[in-house]
């Protein structure tokens, strides 16, 4: 299976270990906030407006500690990075906020914003799988680069992307917290949606947890049950067991090419 040539920068490149390097020599100036602009394609969709309050009243009292970097596009300026202090910063009633200004491609501004979301942590669970999702294509990685880069387990890149599986409604509440990711991984193991929906309605009430879910979800027999969980452990990845009355099958599910060939390694074939 060929992979696509990936960039001639090289991985090193691509991911660096500080995001947006900074110098001496980047000078700091004050921009007034009416000039600025946010990203359209920014992988953040979502802030927590009391989040954004608690830091309007930090910057309140002590200002904006930590400049955020920009670019000059037209006559105004684009954020790379710093947009929760930018949305805080209008909060607080700050006519300007301190930058630094950088010079870079629509390419290295994308790039760029995507990882320093993902390694500031300020990306939702479905943000986060949907950015692992746009550097995987866009740059060629597989799910093993990225894990590395990144400094995560495959499995935790893998268990992320899952998530995009979810239907929309029980996605929707996941980006806005209403449930947690292993809340989410639970459902992902119902495939009849009005069960699915019932006990999402369940779990969102409070009535019902994780692992009333799981009982729903997979098979009441405990033999079954157990090797399930052990080959969820081993394959990082959805695993059916199907009991007929004779014999039966096991479904295995993948979610690309990539991790089509991931799997294959595991079974050595």
């Amino acid at each position: 299976m060929v992979r696509k040539k990936g960039l001639g920068r090289g991985l090193d490149a691509l991911i660096p270990q500080n995001i947006i390097e900074t110098t001496s020599s980047d000078s700091i100036v004050n921009i007034e906030l009416s000039k600025i602009i946010r990203r359209e394609d920014q992988p953040r969709t979502h802030f927590e407006k009391d989040k954004i309050r608690e830091l309007a009243n930090s910057i309140k009292e002590y200002g904006v500690i930590s400049p955020i970097i920009v670019r000059k596009k037209d006559e105004k300026y684009e954020i790379i990075a710093g947009e929760r202090r930018f949305l805080a910063s209008l909060e607080a009633g700050l006519s300007e906020i301190p930058a630094i200004v950088k010079e870079m491609e629509d390419s290295e501004v994308a790039e760029v914003s995507l990882i320093e979301n993902i390694q500031r942590e300020d990306l939702n669970a479905v943000e986060e799988a949907v950015a692992y999702k746009n550097l995987m294509e866009n740059y060629n990685l597989t799910q093993k680069e990225l894990a590395d880069k990144l400094s995560k387990s495959r499995s935790y890149i893998a268990n992320t992307l899952r998530l995009l599986n979810l239907d929309e409604l029980s996605l929707e509440h996941l980006k806005k917290g209403n449930i947690t990711s292993s809340q989410a991984r639970s459902l992902l193991a119902i495939d009849d949606m009005k069960k699915r929906k019932a006990l999402l309605d369940k779990l969102l009430s409070k009535k019902t947890n994780v692992r009333e879910i799981e009982k729903v979800s997979k098979e009441t027999d405990p033999f079954l049950l157990d090797l399930q969980n052990r080959f969820l452990e081993k394959f990082s990845t959805k695993v059916r067991i199907k009991p007929r009355r004779k014999g039966g099958s096991i479904e295995i599910e993948y979610l690309s090419n990539e991790d089509l060939e991931r799997i294959m390694e595991i079974l050595e074939l």
